[in-house]
């Protein structure tokens, strides 16, 4: 079981409400506790599908995978505010995550120095954590300001360290299968944030030109946008 509320404009009420069974099967959607539409098929719902609003706005909702399940909800065409496709959304998680990231490296790093009694040995590993968490920091610091190249940077980065860490992984008999596929599996998500992240700053960015070179679009008919 899962739901999902949202507003229909930047700072209004949650007034349109998606719920849906196991493995996304069921799915329905309400306005105003009014019924709007529902889906009874997964591979329906991930073709994508729209339904009329009273005040004749078209609402896509469409299930996609990257990586993770996400449901993509668009209003004549535009995502819905903190929806998952919302590139404002899409930027905040990027930067929580890189803050996130840069705690837990800087964690990891003093907890090894108050841990270990090989002072000497541990401090060069120590010290590259840190340097790690904080050139995170900053790059997050930069995400919340919406450049695009943070996340970028931050790709590269943690791809360097994916590879370093893949290559200990397998040289090393001290680490286990289960334990490496594991933290594989997490940088992949982390990677599908980033990405996102990438992709909504550089939305938000076309949207601050957007006025100068061209007339706000009205509210039309629904675009079909293509796929991520």
């Amino acid at each position: 079981m899962g739901s999902l509320r949202l507003a229909l404009e930047e700072g209004g009420p949650m007034r349109l409400a998606v719920l849906w069974g196991s493995n996304w099967q069921g799915l329905e959607i309400t306005l105003d506790d009014e019924p709007v539409g529902a889906v009874a098929d997964k591979l329906q719902l991930e073709q994508g599908v729209e339904f009329k609003l009273p005040d004749d706005s078209v609402l896509h909702v469409q299930l996609l995978h990257v990586p993770t399940p996400e449901l993509r909800v668009l209003r004549n065409g535009a995502p819905l505010p903190d929806a998952a496709s919302d590139p404002v959304q899409q930027v905040r998680t990027a930067t929580f995550l890189l803050y996130g990231l840069a705690a837990f490296s800087v964690g990891v790093a003093m907890v090894s120095l108050v841990m270990t009694s090989k002072m000497r040995q541990q401090l060069p590993v120590s010290a590259s954590n840190l340097l790690f968490g904080g050139v995170l920091a900053v790059l997050g610091f930069f995400m919340f300001k919406r450049w695009r190249a943070a996340p970028l940077l931050a790709i590269l980065l943690y791809s360097f360290d994916t590879l370093s860490t893949l290559y200990v992984a397998l040289t090393s008999e001290k680490v286990g299968g289960i334990s490496a596929l594991t933290g594989l599996v997490i940088r992949i998500f982390i990677f599908g944030a980033l990405g996102k992240g990438f992709l909504g700053a550089r939305e938000l960015a076309r949207r601050e030109k957007q006025p100068l070179t061209a007339a706000p679009p009205s509210l039309g008919p629904a675009v079909a946008f293509p796929e991520a």
